[in-house]
């Protein structure tokens, strides 16, 4: 199930309708299969450009539809103009990469929802899942699209095992979460192993000095796209800020979880 919807309320009347941008019957089909109709903003903004071969730099928050916009886009290169001849085992076409092994496995998800009706392989590596096994996914063929996160990607592509001299399509997404987790050298490290003829697709929460700084040195002339936040929260939305020390932080949740006597709760934690 795609999380990330790839279309807005269909209410929404001004929104680009899928069937208006010439997408391959394959994908056409996957998205009718989905049951969506019209873009969400940020895919409304992004593809007409992505699909016409520009870099993009995207603004959006988790959610608003980017994972689809960019999935649509690499789905429709590569039925459009296919391989004229057939890559080595672990050579992989399209690449995209994310923070963390659970968003790297919810767009792989995501691309088997959206290339249901095509042959696309897929091929997720990341850290604290079989390592065997993906050493086997490699060896068994070339890959179509390639979804990694930068440490498990650089030590299968240090073993020779992964080829990305085929990619022509780069997908960084999340770039701030790259950023605060330390991962940005990975990234700089794997674009050295991949053509500079190439499109690439950035994206980010935010886009902060130092993200765009990063951004001009993987794209060439791109495209920037922004979307709107989310809406506030409901009014019925309790929210409340605690400023602590970090030392303090575990000593003040059990504080908070004993006198609101919870009886469930979410903890978001950066790592």
């Amino acid at each position: 199930m795609i999380e990330e919807p790839p279309v807005a309320d269909a209410e929404e009347e001004d929104a680009v309708r899928f069937s208006e941008l010439a997408l391959p019957q394959p994908v056409v089909a996957a998205i009718d299969d989905l049951g969506f109709e019209r873009c969400t903003p940020i895919q409304g903004e992004v593809l007409p450009y992505s699909l016409s071969d520009y870099d993009i730099t995207g603004q959006a928050q988790t959610g608003t539809g980017k994972t689809a916009a960019f999935l649509i886009t690499i789905l429709a290169r590569q039925l459009e103009f296919p391989l004229q001849r057939q890559p080595l085992p672990g050579a992989a076409r399209a690449l995209v990469l994310a923070p963390t092994r659970e968003l790297a496995m919810q767009i792989e998800d995501d691309a088997r929802d959206l290339s249901r009706h095509t042959k696309t392989r897929i091929v997720c590596l990341v850290g604290g899942i079989d390592y065997a096994k993906q050493r086997e996914q490699l060896r068994q063929g070339p890959i179509d699209i390639l979804v990694a996160t930068p440490g498990r990607l650089l030590d299968f592509a240090g073993q020779r095992l992964v080829s990305l001299r085929e990619v022509d399509v780069l997908v960084i997404d999340e770039a701030d979460r790259m950023l605060d987790m330390g991962f940005i050298p990975d990234v700089e490290r794997i674009a050295k192993l991949l053509p500079t003829t190439r499109q690439t697709l950035f994206f980010s929460a935010t886009i902060m000095p130092e993200i765009r700084r990063i951004a001009g040195r993987f794209l060439t002339d791109p495209e920037e796209v922004a979307v709107d936040p989310p809406a506030s929260p409901a009014e019925n939305v309790d929210q409340r800020l605690i400023v602590v020390r970090p030392e303090d932080k575990r000593e003040a949740l059990r504080r908070i979880l004993r006198r609101e006597e919870v009886g469930s709760a979410l903890i978001f934690c950066n790592r």
